[in-house]
């Protein structure tokens, strides 16, 4: 499929229909568990996660203490994700949206912003929109927690091959790097291919 196709919803709902989500870990990030078990990188408040799949990450965080936001525009992602959240009965926002066009009233309203497995995702084209968007989505003093991955070179994607310095450029324009390493406990297949970055606003 074209490379813009990963714009589209029904490119996503097709994977997950399909059983095709190789990236999905089928419960939360290991190493996002860590760091919320860790309470020492995100602010406590309202936390967005953008491309939230299943919805693994933010039951975890809901069950953290966060006030989640989860965003998705695969409707076979969300209703993954509330079913999941349902059957704990865990208060999560879910949102079907596509992260772009996320509205007004959520400008300036995030203590904190995690993603993973959605740097590597989105069109490479649109990695600028990308990091503009999450300093529009955040509050002063806020941070954007990244665990990238695939750190590694690759030909086509979804997903797309990540290289940890190129996003530094990019989210630097619009936010300031404060935390970045490639020491990650990661799970045994990801050993090597994560790098953790911290921004603030």
């Amino acid at each position: 499929m074209p490379v813009n196709d990963v714009d589209k919803a029904y490119f996503w709902d097709n994977l997950y229909k399909n059983n095709e989500s190789g990236w999905d870990l089928k419960s939360a990030n290991p190493v996002f568990v860590e760091i919320l078990k860790g309470n020492k990188i995100l602010n406590k408040g309202k936390l967005l996660i953008p491309g939230c799949g299943k919805g693994y990450d933010a039951l975890a965080a809901a069950e953290s203490g966060y006030e989640v936001t989860a965003v998705d525009f695969s409707s076979e992602a969300i209703n993954f994700a509330k079913t999941l959240a349902g059957k704990v009965s865990a208060n999560i926002n879910f949102i079907q949206e596509d992260i772009f066009n996320l509205g007004a009233e959520f400008e300036n309203y995030f203590d904190s912003i995690y993603e993973y497995t959605t740097y590597c995702a989105i069109n490479p084209e649109r990695h600028d929109d990308f990091a503009k968007k999450i300093s529009s989505l955040l509050k002063k003093g806020g941070v954007f927690l990244t665990i990238l991955f695939p750190v590694e070179k690759r030909e086509g994607g979804p997903p797309f091959g990540v290289d940890p310095l190129e996003c530094i450029s990019v989210f630097s324009k619009y936010l300031k790097l404060s935390y970045f390493t490639k020491d990650v406990n990661s799970i045994k297949p990801r050993k090597g291919r994560e790098v953790i970055q911290l921004y603030t606003k």
